[in-house]
């Protein structure tokens, strides 16, 4: 019974010691670029499914896309926003039009 004991203290030892490597490891030692990275790929596993809408200056709807799954702008000197179609198509938009993402 006293192994058992052992045995699980030790086991939550090692992964309290292995959590907070994981944290200070990605926290600490990632790029930005590689923190984009996995966020994508987070994404890209949890995944959107957005309509996004862009409105000329007098309100009307100029185009529309659906099943978009995520969106990606700004990093700095970046004055777009861009993301691809539900069929592959990259589709990029600046920032100086009017655009609206919203969940389906």
């Amino acid at each position: 019974m006293a192994l058992s004991t052992k045995l699980k203290i030790a086991m939550a030892v090692f992964v309290a010691i292995m959590l907070v490597f994981t944290f200070f490891y990605f926290r600490y030692f990632f790029t930005y670029e590689q923190k984009n990275i996995m966020r994508r790929k987070i994404d890209t596993i949890t995944g959107m499914n957005l309509t996004v809408t862009v409105f000329g200056y007098d309100g009307r709807i100029i185009k529309r896309w659906t099943g978009v799954q995520r969106i990606t702008s700004g990093k700095e000197g970046r004055d777009y926003t861009y993301f691809y179609t539900k069929d592959g198509r990259y589709v990029q938009i600046p920032n100086s039009v009017w655009y609206i993402a919203e969940e389906e």
